[in-house]
This record gives structure tokens, C-alpha cells and sequence, in this order.
């Protein structure tokens, strides 16, 4: 004979709190069985139940899914799995890509402190949207030297990272002054030469990736210049290119 259980019992012999008992009975994926009196006792089959749903969980299945799993009489396992597995993956790669994020983030702020919070925004954006600027520079570059751009250590990557705040910073402090000056004219050269040395080509194809024939829609670098400062960053550049002989397009 089946041996019947009440609700503090079988919570004991489980280890799941009668709380959790109740919500899982409120959202009918482990229902009691109710006597005439009108009180709920679990059955040995019961036990069953809750084991699969305790093993689904450890798995990263919802309640929600573990309930449509359970009700089904054709379970597919090997399909319900790599769905799982494959959520399970993107999720991985979401948490991994944010812990790089906040790596870079502290990194930022240790070189940096204070640090102006849109140059902190802007750099932090720029590792959020990488797949955006991959897709991007596609359009210019083979996917090989695009993805050998990306693909550089994390310690070479904070160094980078470290350098493109300091010179954004000092960008900041110089604009609205004279854009031809020595100061000026100088951090326009480190930033080319930062860009060449990332993407290992010299400055006049680097101004390919500003050609008119791009997708507007995918130029996603976030700079931390407000209109004037772009309006000064502007003819800063167009006077250093000048000088190296390129000339841009309006």
C-alpha cells in the first residue's frame, strides 16, 4: 500500500522548505492529492516528481519550462538538454563579456582617478558594443585582421585602454584652444598613431573606415566630446592631415 505523507513530513524527508511546498503547489507543478476531510497528503510518487524538478533546476530550467517538461508525455530529453546547454552558453558568454567590462572599469579608475565620466562612459561602451564595431570594420577590412585587431591579450588590452583614457582626458583639457598649436597638434599625432598601431595600418587607410559608402547606422564609437569639442576635434585632425600630405573629403 502507498504510504501517505503530510506536507511536514514529506518536506523533512526532502529537504524542501513547506513554503517552497506550497508555491509549488500554488503553481500546480507538484499538486498534493487532497483527502475527503480536505487535507493534502504527498504519495510516494511524489517523490518522483520532485526529483525531476529538483534536478531541472540544478540545471537552469524555470519552473515555467520544468512544469511544460513534466506535463508532457513525449519528453524529448536530448532536445530539452542542448536547448538548455545552448541558453546556458549565451548566458555564460553575457556574464564573461560583463566581468570584462569591470575589469576595464577598474582599470580605468586606478590609472585614472578622478576620471571624467563621460571618457569612463565612452570607454566602457566601446567594450559593450565590440561586436557592433567588428561588424563595422568588416566593411573595410578582411574578417581575419579584424578579428586578429580583437584578438589581443587582456593585459595588452587594459594597457590600450589605459593610454586611449589618459589621451581622451587630454584631448578634453585642450580643446577650444588653438587647434593648430604644438599641444593640440601633438595629441592628434599620438592618437593616429594609437589607431595605426591597433590596427597595424598607416593613417590614410585608417580614413577608409570614414568613407560615406560605410553603413551610417553601424559607426558606433562613442567619443566623450560634446558638439564643440568634435567641431575643434575636427579641424585639429584636418590640420594634421594636411600637414602629412591627406587630404579628407568634406
Amino acid at each position: 500500500m502507498t504510504e501517505k505523507y503530510s506536507i511536514g513530513t514529506f518536506a523533512k524527508k526532502t529537504g524542501v522548505t513547506i513554503r517552497t511546498l506550497h508555491y509549488y503547489d500554488e503553481i500546480s507543478i507538484l499538486k498534493p492529492e487532497v483527502s475527503a476531510s480536505g487535507r493534502r497528503f504527498y504519495r510516494d510518487d511524489h517523490f518522483i516528481t520532485l526529483q525531476k524538478i529538483v534536478t531541472l533546476k540544478f540545471l537552469g530550467f524555470s519552473l515555467e519550462q520544468i512544469k511544460d517538461l513534466i506535463e508532457t508525455e513525449n519528453w524529448n530529453l536530448k532536445e530539452s538538454l542542448l536547448f538548455q546547454k545552448k541558453a546556458m552558453l549565451e548566458k555564460r558568454a553575457h556574464i564573461d563579456h560583463m566581468i570584462k567590462a569591470l575589469d576595464s572599469a577598474l582599470n580605468i579608475v586606478e590609472e585614472n582617478n578622478p576620471v571624467d565620466s563621460s571618457i569612463f562612459i565612452s570607454i566602457i561602451n566601446g567594450i559593450l558594443l565590440e561586436a557592433d564595431h567588428k561588424e563595422w570594420l568588416n566593411n573595410v577590412f578582411p574578417e581575419e585582421k579584424v578579428d586578429a585587431i580583437f584578438d589581443i591579450p587582456q593585459e595588452e588590452q587594459l594597457e590600450l585602454e589605459k593610454k586611449w583614457a589618459t589621451l581622451l582626458t587630454d584631448l578634453k583639457n585642450v580643446c577650444g584652444s588653438h587647434h593648430e598649436g604644438k599641444e593640440a597638434q601633438a595629441l592628434i599625432k599620438d592618437m593616429f598613431t594609437m589607431f595605426s598601431e591597433i590596427v597595424g595600418e598607416d593613417t590614410s587607410l585608417i580614413l577608409q573606415m570614414t568613407k560615406t559608402d560605410l553603413p551610417e547606422e553601424q559607426l558606433t564609437i562613442p567619443l566623450p566630446f560634446s558638439k564643440e569639442e568634435e567641431e575643434w576635434l575636427a579641424k585639429a585632425m584636418k590640420f594634421f592631415l594636411q600637414k602629412e600630405g591627406i587630404e579628407i573629403e568634406e
